[in-house]
């Protein structure tokens, strides 16, 4: 049996046919910019419409990156796609695809979800999974259950403050990464390919895979202030392996060593004796995968 992953990101929208093994054939994408040349709904359902009619898949999982009403149902808040807050897009599928059943959940949830079901680096029923890219995104399994919270919408890491005034979102992702690159530039002495003009993390990260000393430090500091946060998403749930995936899971190599480092400060001997930390495995389609894992 196959079954359709559908999975909306910041920039764009991806779906997939997969099995129960994981495997994804027939692949389609389209960017958020093309889906506003018009009723942004209506051109999700005429993208998918194509894909749908050929396979006809008898269920269809869907990540969502944000908030959703307790019966999965209606988006309540996606920041990044806004367009299509406060829409019951399981109720306007079924009314076009009478024969389908169709699953939402959060995005962080679904990639949880099918790290668990897909992934073979998994040997426990109880772990945390981590998101790091724009924002902050997390999950828990808890015994082989997808743990959501009293509303559906939980666990939620990166709206939890670690500095005065800001939240983990601001500080341990992608945009945390540039500020402190750029905070660390003026009084750095050494050479670096670095320059403040445009500065992204994908240019940071360049940057460390040519040694570039400042980068790196960069990242240090980055992997002190996710081992913060760590900790606290550790204690809460009284988990000890952690899956890290995400925009920027590449670059867990030199994040791991400060994160693990910190851990060590801030947790007892507990939590360190069976910690796991490690960048989750299924790359680039965790998206399609977690959204199909909701069918299985």
């Amino acid at each position: 049996m196959k079954v359709l992953g559908i999975d909306i990101g910041g920039s764009s929208l991806k779906a997939g046919l997969t099995d129960v093994y994981g495997v994804i054939t027939d692949k389609t994408t389209i960017s958020v910019q093309e889906l506003r040349k018009g009723d942004v709904v209506d051109n999700i359902i005429n993208w998918l419409n194509p894909i749908i009619l050929e396979h006809q898949p008898k269920s269809v999982g869907i990540g969502v990156p944000g908030l959703l009403s307790k019966d999965k149902k209606t988006i309540l808040e996606v920041p990044n796609l806004p367009e299509i807050e406060g829409v019951n897009l399981v109720n306007q599928l079924n009314i076009k695809y009478p024969g389908i059943t169709f699953y939402f959940s959060n995005d962080a949830n679904t990639a949880a979800l099918g790290t668990y079901k897909f992934c073979s680096q998994v040997n426990t029923n109880c772990f945390g999974y981590v998101t790091i890219g724009t924002g902050i995104g997390s999950a828990v399994v808890i015994n082989g259950t997808l743990y959501e919270g009293g509303n559906g919408n939980g666990p939620e890491l990166g709206m939890l403050s670690l500095e005065e005034g800001k939240i983990i979102d601001d500080t341990c992702a992608k945009n945390g990464l540039v500020d402190i690159c750029k905070k660390l530039y003026p009084s750095y002495a050494g050479t670096t390919r670095i320059r403040l003009e445009s500065l992204t993390p994908e240019i940071i990260f360049t940057a460390a895979n040519n040694n570039d000393a400042l980068a790196l430090k960069a990242f240090e500091k980055l992997g002190v202030k996710l081992g913060e946060a760590l900790a606290i998403f550790i204690m809460l749930f009284d988990i000890t392996t952690i899956y890290i995936g995400g925009g920027i899971s590449p670059s867990f190599k030199y994040l791991e060593d400060p994160i693990k480092e910190k851990l060590k400060l801030n947790l007892t001997k507990y939590y360190l004796d069976n910690l796991v930390i490690e960048e989750a495995s299924l790359g680039n389609d965790s998206g399609i995968l977690g959204a199909a894992a909701l069918c299985f």
